[in-house]
């Protein structure tokens, strides 16, 4: 219905940019679909931190599944790259860029794909060779997983963390993934921030801009606030906290379940912006 309505309004003139808030809920439905198909639990244990899958066709043990669940966590980071293409996109509107005007359809659409792409591979690279749950890790993790769930971490797909109490290739392993994952995602909530302070002063400057058009580009900046706290509140906070919490032998897992179900409805919030 969304998508509908995007394509079908004439009173709001959203140019090209109606591209990208359409790209943006199909990603919506997309991982939404991508959630129930890779459902995703999380364990610690002293000094490591477990993402498994939980249920499901992959949760069994498998290359197969165990890419899968590196692909769900690369999603994570999409959803980032993405708002980051809003926030440019806004940016040069604001601006009278020409490059909006010539080159966004077909090449800067084409290139935001490419850039959420790169993106979203960076994370399932990480995932891969930085935190394979592999023998010695299911291994350290294995007792209180078969504690806590009466399983065996043998058997599950598991990204994993350990810090300490490890080999050495496991723990550097380990640190190399969470300091670049962390740069990752620090570097997206800096490009929001600037860009987000940016287009504040342009929107207050107001040159040049007609008071309809102004309230629009008002309404649009409060609407993309509004989706890019969603994503800080549900999915960087705790994952930062997933990530930094075994350092210091904390455990947020009981809040990160609470972060997931708060998570199954912020793909909905994010359609109701308009």
């Amino acid at each position: 219905m969304f998508i509908y309505l995007l394509l079908s309004d004439k009173k709001l003139h959203l140019g090209s940019y109606r591209h990208l808030l359409v790209s943006f809920s199909i990603f919506n439905m997309l991982c939404s679909f991508y959630d129930g198909l890779v459902p995703m639990g999380v364990h610690d244990h002293r000094y490591a931190f477990v993402i498994f899958v939980s249920e499901g066709i992959f949760s069994n043990f498998s290359q197969l599944g165990q890419l899968a669940l590196s692909i769900r966590c690369g999603f994570i980071t999409f959803t980032y790259a993405i708002l980051h293409a809003h926030f440019i996109y806004r940016y040069l509107v604001l601006n009278r860029s020409m490059l909006i005007q010539k080159y966004f359809m077909p090449y800067g659409f084409i290139l935001t794909f490419v850039y959420c792409f790169l993106h979203m591979m960076l994370w399932t690279a990480v995932c891969e060779f930085f935190f394979y749950g592999d023998l010695e890790r299911k291994t350290y993790i294995y007792d209180s997983f078969k504690e806590l769930y009466n399983l065996k971490s043998f058997d599950f797909n598991m990204v994993i963390a350990i810090y300490w109490e490890g080999s050495n290739e496991a723990v550097i392993r380990s640190w190399i993934g969470v300091l670049v994952v962390s740069a990752s995602s620090t570097y997206s909530m800096g490009l929001f921030f600037v860009l987000g302070h940016k287009i504040m002063k342009n929107l207050k400057a107001h040159v040049n801009i007609s008071v309809k058009t102004l309230r629009l580009q008002q309404q649009l900046f409060k609407a993309l606030t509004v989706q890019t706290l969603v994503p800080i509140c549900v999915s960087l906070m705790p994952c930062m906290a997933v990530w930094f919490g075994p350092v210091f032998l904390l455990d947020f897992v009981q809040y990160i379940w609470l972060q997931q179900s708060l998570h199954l409805s912020s793909h909905a919030l994010t359609q109701l912006q308009l």
